[in-house]
């Protein structure tokens, strides 16, 4: 019971986590000066196809899913069926947040760069919330996350390193769908660069804080 109680506030937290990556993807993106670098394709598709960047951001994880079976050796994939199978529900989860979010911002609307700045640095320390709590409660990973711990294990290269190959390749094709599309680059800028190169150093100034979860974590049920 203790271990059920356990997990299930270690779970209920890893969706608070995802509702506020949303979040703070949605403030980034609302700036207008380009979405962050994972959200990047999603957003250039929804401006250009009737689909949301909701329902693009469930469309492209699933897509990795299957991507990802390529990189997994059979005892791989035994050993991984649960996280991997989580993918499904995280997807549909992140993608519905997402779009929530975007209706909830509807009175973001910058109106000269200062505002965007402002939104856009909002949007960094909520995105950065987000992570550091995912990190904290260490429940599963979103599918853009398990496709590059897939790809390191397969390649044996150190996560870090294949996840800014992953971000970088992600804002180049956001890039040349966008050109395709519109002769021009729409998604990508300075708020893309912006968000790359903050939140990594915010998660690490906000993660201590999460210490006064422990308690109640590691608490038996009252």
């Amino acid at each position: 019971m203790m271990m059920n109680v356990y997990s299930l506030r270690r779970s209920l937290l890893f969706v608070v986590s995802l509702f506020i990556n949303a979040l703070g993807i949605d403030f980034i993106t609302k700036a207008l000066l380009g979405t962050s670098p994972i959200t990047g394709v999603n957003y250039v598709l929804s401006l250009f196809t009737p689909l949301t960047m909701g329902q693009w951001t469930i469309i492209v994880n699933i897509l990795f899913m299957l991507f990802e079976l390529p990189f997994m050796t059979h005892e791989s994939f035994k050993e991984d069926l649960r996280p991997y199978l989580l993918q499904i529900p995280i997807s549909l989860s992140f993608g519905i947040f997402i779009d929530w979010g975007m209706n909830m911002l509807f009175w973001v609307a910058p109106v000269n760069f200062v505002q965007q700045i402002v939104y856009l640095l909002i949007g960094c320390c909520v995105l950065a919330m987000g992570i550091a709590l995912e990190m904290k409660v260490n429940v599963a990973m979103t599918a853009g996350e398990f496709f590059v711990k897939v790809i390191a294990q397969r390649l044996k290269h150190p996560f870090g390193f294949v996840k800014l190959g992953f971000d970088v390749t992600l804002v180049l094709i956001a890039c040349i769908m966008s050109y395709l599309f519109s002769s021009t680059v729409t998604g990508v800028g300075l708020g893309t660069v912006v968000s790359a190169l903050l939140v990594g150093p915010i998660v690490h100034m906000v993660s201590p804080f999460y210490r006064v979860l422990d308690r109640w974590l590691l608490s038996p049920a009252a």
